[in-house]
């Protein structure tokens, strides 16, 4: 499972993430909406502190992905095979 998509789903999804963030529903769900979903480094502390905050179980990859600040690599196209 995606450890983002796993974050998403310890908080109770979109709504429930905006709102122990308080980040705006709508930027939340660009995070995870995202090809391939990722929280902005920026932003990972906040998803921390809420975690802590709410009493939320993450798991290790979980922690060790809001602790990094580095981007995840964007997806690329795949190139057209020709027939």
């Amino acid at each position: 499972m995606d450890v983002v998509r796993s974050i998403f789903e310890t908080f109770g999804g979109v709504s429930a993430l905006a709102e122990a963030t308080g980040f705006p529903q709508q930027t939340v769900s660009e995070w995870r909406n995202r090809s391939p979903a990722e929280i902005p480094p920026w932003r990972r502390p906040a998803v921390a502190d809420a975690a802590r905050r709410l009493e939320r179980a993450l798991s290790p990859e979980a922690l060790a992905y809001l602790a990094s600040r580095e981007r995840t690599p964007k997806a690329q196209p795949v190139a057209s095979v020709a027939a």
